[in-house]
């Protein structure tokens, strides 16, 4: 039987959430989608064009679907007026790549028609406009776990641009404080979003920093999240490390430890029972720090870039 493509329509919701939970069941990182949760968390975004996500469909039925969007940039650093053209999820059944091939043709197709010709695919560089929190701690990139993924976007033109680890670790039981020799100032306080798309990618969620003090002066700050809806597949929610960093003259003392430590003790005192963090692949200090406290490799993860060649160039 063919299938056919359609854009979204909350007719396909309910397909559209059952293929996602289907094709996820495997990864208990990754929270389930229901189409409240689909609703609140992605289509109510400013940023949303139901033109860009479209949904294979045969026999009445959602047999894969892709998120094609042109969106800011959601971190502090980006500048929010900076659109970039990305394909935010990507799903099908492992048998069935022709779908899989049609889907990100038409949404490739889709982005170019708008004037776009570097389009990433599954990627972190320009932050986590969508699906945050829900996907592997932050924003979905592509795990190897999802092979016919990789092999669509790859067949597609999509090539391998950025690598990362993803890394977690379980807390049974509270997790002890690291110290690293002196006497730091703890401050806490609701992670300061520097600008609307920053913040509504944020939306269902309580993103939290926390400062270290060294006699007054900043040492470093790690920012975390607790996330209540993993819960539904781990059993209890998860912390998620999506910021750290340490000044440069307090690098290599043992700060950036005590850092993540004080963040898993606070995730703990709210709930949970798991922590998560993704780091890049070739970041040996963040993994040597991670693996102090309990954190093992779990995925390779890998973001994508196409540069699509325009009229006159070869």
């Amino acid at each position: 039987m063919n299938f056919s493509l359609q854009t979204y329509h909350p007719d396909y919701l309910e397909g559209l959430t059952a293929l996602y939970n289907a094709e996820t069941a495997f990864e208990p990182h990754i929270a389930p989608l229901t189409p409240e949760r689909f609703v609140e968390l992605v289509e109510k975004k400013s940023y949303f064009d139901p033109k860009g996500l479209w949904i294979a469909v045969e026999g009445g039925q959602v047999v894969g679907w892709i998120h094609a969007c042109v969106a800011p940039g959601s971190e502090a650093h980006h500048d929010p007026r900076e659109k970039v053209p990305r394909l935010r999820m990507l799903l099908f059944p492992r048998d069935r790549l022709p779908v899989g091939r049609a889907l990100v043709a038409e949404a490739t197709a889709w982005l170019q028609r708008a004037g776009h010709h570097t389009i990433e695919a599954l990627h972190a560089e320009k932050g986590y406009p969508f699906y945050r929190g829900l996907w592997l701690g932050s924003e979905p990139m592509a795990p190897m776990t999802l092979p016919h993924v990789q092999l669509v976007l790859r067949v597609s033109g999509y090539r391998i641009t950025q690598e990362s680890v993803f890394m977690v670790a379980e807390m049974a039981s509270p997790p002890p404080r690291f110290r690293p020799g002196v006497d730091l100032e703890w401050v806490q306080a609701p992670a300061e979003m520097k600008h609307e798309p920053m913040r509504e990618s944020w939306i269902g969620f309580e993103p939290m920093q926390t400062w270290a003090l060294l006699d007054g002066e900043e040492v470093g700050r790690v920012a975390w999240v607790v996330l209540p809806q993993v819960a539904d597949r781990l059993g209890a929610p998860a912390l998620n490390i999506w910021g750290l960093g340490v000044r440069e003259p307090y690098r290599c003392r043992g700060f950036a430890t005590a850092l993540v430590s004080h963040a898993m003790s606070e995730g703990y005192a709210q709930g949970a029972r798991f922590a998560s963090v993704g780091t890049q692949l070739w970041n040996l200090p963040a993994h040597a720090t991670y693996a102090k406290l309990g954190f093992q490799p779990y995925r390779i993860v890998v973001g994508r870039t196409r540069t699509l060649h325009t009229e006159g160039t070869a």
